[in-house]
C-alpha cells in the first residue's frame, strides 16, 4: 500500500476501533489511543499487545487508565 494512510485508534470510551482519515482528522473527544499502522487488523493486534482484551477505560489498571487520559489530554 502506498500514500497516506488513516491514523486507526482504539477508543476506550466506545470500546471500538475508530478510523480517522486524513483529509479530515480526528472526530471523536473521548477517550482513544492512535497506533501506528497502516491496516486495522495491525492497529488490532498492536492495542491488544499493549492493553490486553480491555474494551474499555474501567477494564485497564489504575496507571493504564491515566495513561490512556494523559494521552487525550496532550493532543491538541
Amino acid at each position: 500500500m502506498t500514500g497516506i494512510h488513516p491514523t486507526f485508534a482504539w477508543c476506550f470510551s466506545h470500546g471500538t476501533m475508530h478510523r480517522f482519515q486524513p483529509d479530515t482528522g480526528p472526530w471523536c473527544t473521548a477517550n482513544w489511543v492512535a497506533f501506528t499502522a497502516s491496516t486495522e487488523d495491525t492497529a488490532l493486534e498492536a492495542k491488544t499487545h499493549a492493553y490486553g482484551n480491555a474494551r474499555f477505560l474501567h477494564e485497564l489498571p489504575v496507571e493504564q487508565q491515566l495513561e490512556v487520559i494523559e494521552i487525550g489530554e496532550a493532543r491538541p
